[in-house]
């Protein structure tokens, strides 16, 4: 996996930006020598002419071969104040010249070793995230509902775009440039360590050989997987995706739903939307005989138990257990009456 591929988040420095400011402050240095020698030429002796004085090409060959410490003798300082000039000056500006190049040869070097020192603790620490195949629109939408419910999940993003890493980036997530598909690059990811894995990639036929794949790398974390045909979603459950959501059938039905019940589509795209007015969430049942309702908020709406949904209210679900869950929706409160909620 060439590290090349590893985009990390708050990594700001600019390559060539740096080595536009070396070559800049190289320039000056040479150019602050030549101008030296050229207004005390009269001090130089060019021993292929001794009888002219040196012209401006002459001092900045000077100061070429003389700051780059090659020093042919063809030029050379003849009395005593240009040769104190050379002892005091120019040589302590050759000293910083041949700092700097040296210096930037053990930059790169040392960013070099701390990617890599960075790279392995990353992936070795690296356990219990999600991983976002596809950052485009579904893939972005599906992280900021991911971030909205936890700021501290760890994300890691795949993508093949440029911009998109750039975007992922910009949002402190750490990308891999590649197609998801491959399994390096899913190994890269540690997919096989990883809690949840969202497939938002474009092409249906790309969905299904990265959910098998996965599956090859991890067979028990939990796989949500969109695709545009419903045709399509036998392909991926039989490649054992949790979930398969068929974006065009679910924007349709919301369609026809907001054509024939209006206000029902909107609770429906508010129920979407996290943090504003309604939202759906769930809940772990921690301990057996649990209330299923906790806040005067909350309306149940299913209870989940060993993969079956169950209505609020069945026989089978009247009392809680531990390990169950509930999917309720809330009613998002202003700042003040969740304050007052606590309190109660």
């Amino acid at each position: 996996m060439a590290p090349t591929r590893f985009r990390f988040a708050r990594v700001q420095t600019d390559p060539l930006k740096a080595i536009l400011q070396r070559v800049g402050l190289a320039t000056a240095l040479l150019m602050l020598v030549t101008l030296i020698t050229y207004i005390g030429r009269d001090a130089y002796i060019d021993n292929e002419d001794p009888s002219q004085p040196l012209t401006f090409i002459d001092s900045l060959y000077y100061a070429t071969v003389t700051i780059t410490t090659t020093g042919y003798g063809d030029i050379v300082p003849v009395t005593q104040g240009s040769r104190l000039i050379t002892t005091i000056v120019v040589t302590p500006i050759r000293i910083l010249f041949i700092i700097l190049l040296v210096g930037t040869t053990l930059q790169v070097l040392a960013e070099q070793s701390r990617f890599q020192f960075r790279l392995r603790k990353w992936q070795r620490d690296l356990k219990d995230h999600v991983v976002i195949c596809g950052f485009g629109v579904k893939g972005r939408a599906a992280y900021e509902y991911i971030r909205e419910h936890s700021e501290e999940t760890e994300v890691v993003v795949i993508d093949e775009n440029e911009d998109a890493l750039d975007e992922a980036n910009r949002l402190g997530i750490t990308g891999i440039s590649g197609k998801a598909y491959e399994n390096p690059i899913l190994d890269a990811a540690r997919v096989g360590t990883a809690r949840k894995v969202i497939v938002a990639l474009s092409s249906d036929e790309q969905t299904i050989l990265t959910v098998l794949r996965i599956r090859e790398l991890n067979s028990d974390c939990v796989v949500i997987a969109a695709c545009k045909e419903e045709s399509n979603r036998d392909l991926l459950d039989s490649a054992r995706a949790t979930e398969v959501i068929v974006s065009s059938s679910s924007a349709g039905r919301i369609l026809g739903m907001a054509a024939e019940t209006p206000e029902a589509a909107r609770v429906v795209n508010d129920l979407l939307t996290f943090g504003d007015g309604l939202d759906i969430n769930e809940r772990h049942v921690a301990v057996d005989g649990e209330p299923l309702e906790q806040l005067h908020t909350e309306t149940a709406i299913a209870v989940i138990r060993n993969g079956q949904v169950h209505r609020p209210g069945d026989e089978s679900c009247e009392v809680l257990r531990r390990g169950d869950q509930v999917i309720y929706i809330e009613q998002t409160l202003p700042d003040a009456e969740q304050a007052e909620e606590q309190n109660v």
